[in-house]
């Protein structure tokens, strides 16, 4: 049995189509969608992280920021943008203390 790949299809290149079509409300909607699906993976994949670790983890996003911008001419303009008309939800986490398994 093979595993199907998701793929996503870009929710930037579908909002510009959007606002070209003259739906910008909802094009900031599919983009605000776009965050949460991307936050929620980056999350699930993070999670559980031990509390100490928070510095680490934000030293390697900003780590990945600054790649995918060197990467990505355009990029960093585009979330400069997308700062000043985007929602962005609340990181909302709870803490549960527990014993590790790994070292």
């Amino acid at each position: 049995m093979k595993i199907k790949e998701n793929r996503m299809r870009s929710f930037v290149e579908r909002g510009n189509e959007l606002i070209t079509n003259g739906k910008t409300p909802e094009a900031m909607k599919l983009v605000e969608r776009g965050l949460g699906y991307y936050t929620d993976r980056i999350m699930k994949s993070l999670s559980p992280y031990a509390k100490a670790d928070a510095g680490l983890i934000l030293f390697v996003m900003r780590h990945l920021a600054n790649e995918i911008e060197r990467n990505h001419p355009g990029a960093k303009e585009l979330a400069e943008g997308m700062e000043k008309c985007v929602v962005t939800p609340p990181l909302i986490e709870v803490e549960k203390r527990k014993k590790a398994n790994m070292e």
